[in-house]
């Protein structure tokens, strides 16, 4: 018998991703209320603006044809050229004060595979990303199959700790490991897995602190931005990237999936000049450019304001949301006597969950499989750790509240209190 043909390094070191089997768990019940998901709301997506675009380009021959063509690697300038426009009215500027920005904008297939090109174009096995510790658990799998290691900064309510990152920044160059750095990786706004944002007051000593200690070479700071516009309670501060007005240290990803439709699958970076051919050349040999059709029909919608309408309304829903969500875990929670926390994201999709230290939330403990008992699902918050510094805790957890309706936000909530209560028992 022919023996198989060994698998690559990078195919050999990647797990399956984590989420997929909760998505299957889900979709295998359909009585159970699934808060793990970071799906968007059915019943939001925007089908009519959409199809009405969509018959505009199609029903002119012209664009029609256009938009059924191959397009640029590096993104329809249309859209870039809307996408400045969009960063502009994000950080309430005036029209033109990011004039030239457009050759450092580059459309990707959603903003998973611009985290992946950036890390395909900086990262070589053994190179290290300081991350949030909990952070964005698709990255920490990205980096993964890169065979980078990922080394976890403590954050607060106010994001990243800046004092931590400075530590572990002083201790790897005590180790004589600092020329391996690369990154520093931070979920801005609402994050996932938190709901927290990173502090304004720290945006900009971020960016000082990266180029302070690029010492050998330049460190970046790659700013996931993926929930920016969906604030719930005032306005977002000034995003990272434009703490950083010469264009070299900040990369920013951003995405249309949670803001507009995650099927039309659109992301786009901001990147320093440098690395922008770096990135493209890459994305070339993925996919020779993002797909033309929903670039044209994102351009329109962003132009004739369709898009930004469909962000306020959003807001709108999700805020409800929101309230169903915070105010069930008031109620149920409380019969706990504070030993269960959680934040109070002021936008995004997700809560984090606290319970004490010998109470196991992970795949292996007794509240998760009560929970699918009770009906509910939720994510292990040991998942958005990395291994370094360690050990993983056991005790946090992931809740979305963006699929479920409002009743049944406050049902799941129940459940999980429910399970949790019965499990916590043995501890008190």
């Amino acid at each position: 018998m022919t023996p198989k043909i060994p698998l690559s390094a990078a195919s050999a070191r990647t797990e399956p991703p984590v989420i997929s089997e909760f998505m299957q768990t889900a979709l295998a019940n359909p009585g159970l209320v699934s808060l793990a998901a970071g799906f968007v709301d059915q019943q939001s997506l925007p089908v009519e603006a959409t199809a009405r675009v969509a018959a505009e380009i199609l029903g002119d021959p012209v664009e029609g044809r256009k938009a059924l063509q191959y397009g640029t690697t590096i993104g329809d300038i249309g859209l870039r050229r809307q996408i400045v426009a969009l960063l502009e009215r994000g950080d309430r500027v005036s029209s033109g004060t990011f004039e030239g920005l457009e050759p450092r904008v580059v459309v990707t297939t959603g903003s998973a595979q611009l985290l992946y090109l950036v890390a395909e174009a900086l990262l070589d096995p053994g190179d290290i990303v300081l991350v949030e510790a909990p952070t964005y658990f698709v990255f920490l799998g990205v980096l993964e199959t890169r065979g980078a290691r990922a080394i976890g900064i403590e954050i607060d309510e106010g994001g990243m700790k800046l004092d931590a990152l400075e530590a572990t920044l002083a201790g790897l160059e005590a180790r004589g490991e600092l020329d391996r750095v690369k990154l520093i990786y931070t979920v801005s706004e609402h994050s996932n897995p938190s709901g927290i944002s990173l502090a304004e007051d720290r945006r900009g000593p971020l960016v000082e602190l990266a180029r302070r200690w690029s010492k050998r070479h330049r460190i970046y700071v790659l700013e996931d931005a993926a929930y920016r516009g969906l604030n719930y309670e005032g306005d977002e501060p000034t995003s990272v990237w434009r703490h950083d007005p010469e264009g070299e240290t900040v990369i920013l990803a951003r995405t249309f999936s949670k803001t507009y439709s995650p099927g039309m699958k659109l992301g786009f970076g901001v990147l320093p000049a440098e690395l922008v051919q770096p990135v493209v050349s890459l994305k070339g040999n993925h996919d020779f450019g993002t797909t033309n059709l929903t670039q044209q029909v994102m351009a329109r919608v962003l132009a004739d304001g369709s898009y930004d309408r469909h962000v306020l309304d959003l807001r709108a829903m999700y805020r409800g949301k929101r309230a169903a969500m915070l105010g069930a875990l008031q109620e149920h929670f409380a019969p706990l006597d504070g030993s269960v926390s959680w934040t109070r994201p002021k936008g995004g999709m997700f809560v984090w969950l606290s319970v004490p230290e010998g109470v196991d939330l992970g795949t292996k403990g007794a509240v998760l499989a009560r929970c699918l008992e009770q009906g509910v699902l939720y994510i292990p918050g040991s998942f958005a750790f990395p291994g370094e510094p360690g050990p993983v805790p056991t005790n946090f957890a992931r809740i979305c509240f963006g699929v479920p309706s409002e009743t049944d936000l406050i049902e799941g909530v129940r459940r999980l209190a429910a399970a949790l209560a019965e499990c916590m028992d043995p501890v008190a």
